[in-house]
């Protein structure tokens, strides 16, 4: 998924650094969350969705990331 979302957001020339700055976060705290060192809530995946789709018009959504839950 990291991978994919990463795709995503180079289509529209934006970093992870550009997603967790939008979404109120640092961008290792984003990072150790994808990478399944640190645990996400539902709270972190609801704002990424809505972060990641408003800057790039994509269509996630929590159950994208029922595997990090």
């Amino acid at each position: 998924m990291k991978d994919q979302i990463q795709q995503t957001l180079k289509k529209q020339r934006y970093t992870f650094g550009n997603l967790a700055d939008s979404m109120g976060y640092t961008q290792q705290h984003l990072s150790n969350v994808l990478n399944h060192k640190t645990p996400g809530s539902t709270r972190f995946f609801f704002i990424l969705c809505a972060t990641i789709n408003d800057m790039c018009g994509s269509s996630y959504t929590t159950q994208d990331f029922d595997e990090y839950l």
